[in-house]
């Protein structure tokens, strides 16, 4: 049996108490109409973590492995723009640095292209979804999050 990865954004030093987390806002690379689109997305409802060594913590569990990606950026700097230079966003590593990946080739035929202008290395990890279908969001708004909207992170 597979067990589905698990996105927890509490800290664990963190009392559980001050933990008031219900949702993430995040930019999405997604798509409309063939063509990637950058979008603020909010995704939720978080859960309450039961595991052990972060009990109490708010979780958003990401399902099994496919193409549509949840990516952490844990450091360096991502440059995302769109083929035809209708939008950019930069997405800075660290504890705000997380996106969503969904312009999957079946959906967008450009995609998008990502650069990384940082001097340090660019590290990312990549979450893939299995059922992107099933993925419950809401779109906040067209062009990425930006930084007062990062809630959760």
């Amino acid at each position: 049996m597979v067990k589905p990865a698990i996105l927890s954004t509490g800290l664990l030093a963190a009392p559980i108490h001050s933990l008031h987390i219900t949702a993430l806002n995040l930019t999405a690379i997604a798509a409309s109409n063939g063509k990637s689109t950058l979008e603020c997305w909010q995704v939720g409802p978080l859960k309450t973590s039961s595991a052990a060594g972060s009990i109490g913590s708010p979780f958003y569990s990401l399902g099994d492995v496919a193409d549509v990606t949840f990516v952490l950026f844990v450091s360096g700097m991502a440059h995302i723009t769109l083929p035809d230079g209708s939008d950019e966003v930069t997405i800075q590593g660290g504890k705000k640095g997380l996106i969503l990946a969904t312009d999957t080739a079946d959906v967008s035929m450009q995609g998008h292209l990502t650069q990384f202008p940082s001097n340090e290395n660019t590290v990312a990890l990549q979450m893939p979804i299995k059922d992107p279908e099933k993925f419950r969001h809401t779109v906040l708004h067209s062009g990425g999050c930006h930084e007062v909207e990062m809630s959760g992170l």
